[in-house]
């Protein structure tokens, strides 16, 4: 229960934080509301492979933690039971949770970061006027659509005074109109309609610039041509076992040690959940704290010296993984070896 009741809080607070950096996007009409839905579900999913060992790990310190306090433990180790009984069952679900975390980091995650990657490239060419504040320029995330509208009108999906500025073969278009509406489209997304105004047909490579007049213009957004390209996040984990790029590297062993973290940690919180009866449950947990917070700084750290040729790939970021289950296994097996 405390794991589930640590995990399910963590999960909401990473996607709290989550759609403040997607909603004032989408307030500002920048990306569309079903999008932001889909970016926050898919950031969720990505965090998963901290949250989840960062969870289990709270959860045995606070969950174990009640045995030690309500002096549980101490009747069951008069009652006959040794440690290794004691940490059998334990051990198992730790190592379910290393198997669990690992699966999300070499799958899950160049899975998760692939769709984000698509999604933010196709809410580039994306624009929903309806959320557009007066009174200030707006603009794509390539900033191929440039819009300002000066009023809004008393019409659903409509502006007055409205400048805009885009893309369209190659050619920069102007457009300054007394009006503009949105209109949906049955596929793809909806055209904006402009009125009343003159459009500016600017050739970037030569002399043949075009004023005209309009009455009613419409421009279709077109989709995107471009695609997302190579991005070691989204690479798949077959094809970065065989790449010799540090950044690579990086990555894939970051995405390998996710299981052993996972496993380490359990342990650890195993360790730390072990206090005497008139210290509480929580005794421990501003080490433990403190000892999460520096392994998973270190681990950064290491992937970084690895990204940048500071590290040989071998140790990598393995080392580190090493040190904290070599100090895990101490902790465990060596009784006199407490943090109170």
């Amino acid at each position: 229960m405390p794991f589930v009741a640590i995990t399910l809080g963590l999960i909401i607070i990473f996607a709290s934080y989550s759609a403040t950096l997607y909603l004032a996007d989408a307030a500002n009409g920048q990306l569309p509301t079903d999008i932001v839905l889909k970016l926050i579900g898919l950031k969720v999913l990505i965090a998963l492979e901290v949250l989840l060992p960062l969870g289990f790990y709270l959860g045995l310190i606070f969950g174990l933690g009640r045995l030690y306090n309500d002096q549980e433990m101490t009747a069951l180790q008069a009652g006959g039971l040794n440690r290794m009984r004691m940490l059998r069952p334990l051990l198992r679900v730790t190592l379910l949770m290393a198997i669990l975390a690992g699966l999300l980091a070499v799958f899950g995650r160049p899975w998760a970061y692939s769709h984000v990657y698509s999604l933010e490239l196709n809410a580039q060419e994306q624009i929903d006027i309806t959320r557009i504040g007066t009174g200030r320029f707006l603009s794509t995330g390539d900033g191929k659509f440039v819009i300002y509208a000066h009023s809004a009108s008393t019409g659903p999906n409509a502006l007055n005074d409205v400048f805009a500025a885009l893309e369209q073969n190659g050619k920069r278009i102007i457009v300054r109109a007394k009006a503009l509406t949105q209109l949906p489209q049955a596929d793809g997304p909806p055209s904006l309609k402009f009125e009343q105004g003159r459009l500016y047909r600017l050739d970037r490579e030569g002399a043949e610039d075009e004023i005209l007049r309009f009455g009613t213009f419409e421009w279709v957004p077109q989709a995107t041509d471009e695609v997302v390209g190579y991005k070691r996040k989204a690479a798949s984990s077959l094809d970065l076992a065989q790449a010799t790029d540090t950044d690579d590297i990086a990555e894939r062993q970051w995405r390998f040690s996710r299981p052993l973290a996972t496993l380490f940690l359990g342990l650890l919180g195993i360790a730390f959940a072990r206090s005497s009866p008139r210290r509480g449950r929580t005794a421990n947990a501003f080490a433990a704290a403190v000892t999460f917070a520096l392994y998973y700084n270190f681990s950064g750290i290491a992937r970084t010296w690895v990204e940048q040729g500071d590290m040989p790939p071998i140790p990598g970021v393995y080392w580190l993984d090493a040190l904290v289950g070599v100090i895990a296994l101490t902790l465990l097996f060596r009784p006199g070896l407490r943090f109170y």
